[in-house]
């Protein structure tokens, strides 16, 4: 804050309450993780959306950065130990996350598509956090690899964008 020229003061004033603070923190890493997951599926081949997608999201580079990539890998124990109405503002950025990636998940309808999501994307949070407990750089690999191939192989070959 000091190299920006504001003091703790300046910047809490910005915030009506820590719950505030936490939440929009929370909703700008939700964007910015919506902004590289969309890149990654418009950047690869027709028919290779929901692929890059999920080598994206379980990537050792994803697992190396936990501070900026998918927050409920790195929070979701503590968010769901926040009050039900910080939860329930949190829940209004998850909504929007999975808005943005329901374009590239496999279905004919939207209700297939949200069936899709609410299945791959807890499978991808819980795969790259059982890696992240890893102490071994090729067991985490490994976890990651066949996290990958059992997800692209399940979902990979339906219905896509």
């Amino acid at each position: 804050m000091k190299e920006i020229g504001l003091t703790k003061g300046g910047f809490y004033r910005h915030f009506n309450s820590r719950d505030h603070l936490y939440v929009e923190a929370i909703d700008k890493a939700f964007t910015d993780m919506g902004d590289a997951m969309v890149a990654a599926a418009e950047a690869a081949p027709k028919g290779q959306q929901l692929k890059a997608l999920i080598e994206r999201y379980l990537s050792m580079k994803h697992l190396n950065s936990p501070g900026s990539g998918c927050v409920i890998s790195t929070l979701g124990s503590d968010i769901a130990r926040r009050p039900s109405p910080v939860r329930q503002q949190i829940n209004r950025s998850m909504q929007a996350y999975r808005e943005r990636l329901l374009p590239f998940m496999p279905g004919k309808t939207l209700e297939e598509k949200a069936a899709t999501f609410s299945l791959l994307y807890p499978s991808m949070v819980g795969a790259l956090i059982a890696a992240r407990t890893q102490t071994e750089k090729q067991v985490q690999e490994r976890l990651l690899a066949r996290a990958r191939e059992f997800l692209i192989r399940t979902y990979g070959s339906a219905d896509g964008p």
